[in-house]
């Protein structure tokens, strides 16, 4: 992996990228870029129906040593920022986010899938 630069806010862009769920064109994915530092930094993002969020990868976060490291904190970054769905949206999106929520953990449980 290269090592990325950042721009002018201390923003990196991502080496690599892996969408770690996803149903229709909802997805949830964790990228990661490699620092001048040798360190691994994270970014997280999450699309779906209503809305979603996203996390850049940014120079003052907090560095991994190992990429598998950086992986395992952005999956686990992604899954304490979940949306949790309003009372007024629908059955869908409830069922979209809670879908992809679970390809997520099942993936933590069967390390094999990583």
């Amino acid at each position: 992996m290269q090592t990325s630069e950042p721009n002018a806010h201390g923003v990196l862009e991502p080496g690599f990228r892996e969408v770690v769920a996803s149903r229709g064109r909802a997805f949830a994915a964790v990228t990661i870029a490699l620092c001048d530092d040798g360190v691994y930094r994270f970014g997280v993002e999450l699309h779906y129906a209503h809305g979603g969020f996203g996390f850049p990868i940014r120079l003052d976060g907090l560095g991994y040593a190992t990429f598998d490291a950086a992986r395992s904190a952005g999956i686990e970054c992604l899954l304490r920022s979940w949306h949790t769905p309003f009372p007024s949206d629908p059955d869908s999106v409830r069922a979209e986010l809670s879908d992809m929520r679970s390809q997520i953990e099942d993936r933590l449980r069967q390390p094999s899938l990583l």
